[in-house]
């Protein structure tokens, strides 16, 4: 990742919507782990809407990188929740239950920023990876997540960082999900054209 990606992952803008389509595995462990080890740093509210098998991988870079995930998650700081079981509370037989998001989303949006508020109104940043997991078998869906993620960074004022697991060097985004988003992290060159 270059500079730039890194330098938006450490510092998103307070409302803003990143996405970020990856290849390589280690290196969207590192984006993750960057967004949300500064957000961490700066006091910030974490909120991790992980795969189930990146949950362990994620938390383990950050332990490396010297946080204590156990006291964070028990202060509230930082939450870890699968987005198949979040995608579960608000999928209902296939149809997304718009109301049902908003209202899950928003108590992990309050209670992170309940913890690092000290009486004022504390930031938070979210990483999810919901979209990418609805992209190939619901784009219709994804699109109106996309929409109600926008919605939930405007009345909540958060940054939130999505991933787009790509399965080939042909694979894309489509552009009506990347114009959904505000910041781009460039994606990754094929390994073979790595020097």
């Amino acid at each position: 990742m270059n500079a730039h990606g890194a330098a938006i992952l450490a510092h998103p803008h307070p409302c803003g919507h990143i996405v970020y389509p990856y290849t390589d595995e280690n290196l969207v462990g590192q984006a993750v782990c960057l967004f949300a080890s500064a957000g961490i740093r700066d006091g910030e509210g974490v909120v991790l809407i992980m795969s189930a098998d990146h949950c362990e991988p994620i938390k383990l870079r950050l332990q490396i990188e010297g946080f204590n995930v156990a006291a964070y998650e028990r202060s509230g700081q930082l939450t870890c929740v699968t987005s198949e079981d979040l995608l579960a509370k608000f999928m209902v037989d296939g149809t997304l239950n718009e109301y049902l998001f908003r209202f899950t989303v928003g108590e992990l949006i309050d209670r992170a920023r309940a913890s690092v508020s000290n009486g004022q109104a504390g930031r938070v940043r979210l990483f999810g990876e919901m979209v990418s997991q609805l992209r190939d078998t619901n784009l219709m869906a994804t699109t109106r997540l996309e929409e109600l993620w926008n919605e939930v960074i405007n009345e909540h004022s958060v940054s939130l960082l999505c991933t787009y697991a790509l399965h080939n060097a042909d694979d894309h985004i489509p552009k009506e999900l990347l114009d959904l988003h505000s910041q781009s992290i460039e994606r990754e060159p094929p390994v073979a054209q790595r020097a």
